[in-house]
């Protein structure tokens, strides 16, 4: 396992979310890892986390139904699992809508614009659309987590982990 191994690939965030063919590919690792760490090893605990990394790494394919989604049946209901690269795919969508276009250059961080002359997407929309995909990701999530809940001889580092339905957290100053 690396730190710079990817759950992920721009191929498979396809499936689920339209991204121009043409991001570079430095800055979309970046915030794909970033979404990692930052969003989806939150939700599994790191132990269960670094296990899925160490798979995904090894190419093992031992979590294929958690990371791809699955039907399964669970007390003679049948369900669908939508998948652990469903979720990552709307957060890391989120923090591309929200910080995708900000590149670090010799002029420093600059906003990416067209050639020809265009308008950017104001700061208000673009943080709605990162929080909406943010809420469409973690909804994902409570699907994903049900399927871990159900399937706890099979998750068993899931299990141990504290997941907490809490998904924002606020500081005010006093005074």
């Amino acid at each position: 396992m690396s730190v710079s191994t990817k759950i992920i690939s721009r191929q498979q965030i396809q499936i689920y979310k339209q991204l121009s063919k043409s991001v570079y590919n430095d800055k979309l690792d970046q915030i794909i890892l970033e979404t990692q760490f930052q969003d989806l090893r939150p939700l599994l605990g790191e132990r269960f986390f670094n296990d899925i990394l160490n798979e995904e790494s090894n190419s093992t394919g031992a979590y294929d139904d958690l990371l791809d989604g699955s039907t399964y049946t669970y007390n003679n209901i049948t369900y669908t699992n939508y998948g652990l690269r469903c979720v990552l795919a709307n957060y890391i969508y989120a923090r591309y809508t929200m910080f995708g276009d900000v590149i670090d250059n010799s002029f420093g961080q600059t906003m990416k614009m067209n050639v020809n002359e265009s308008v950017p997407v104001s700061a208000s929309i673009k943080k709605s659309l990162y929080q909406m995909n943010r809420d469409l990701a973690y909804n994902y999530w409570l699907n994903v987590r049900d399927f871990l809940m159900r399937n706890p001889s099979t998750y068993t580092l899931f299990n141990e982990c504290n997941t907490s339905t809490n998904n924002s957290f606020k500081l005010s100053k006093i005074g």
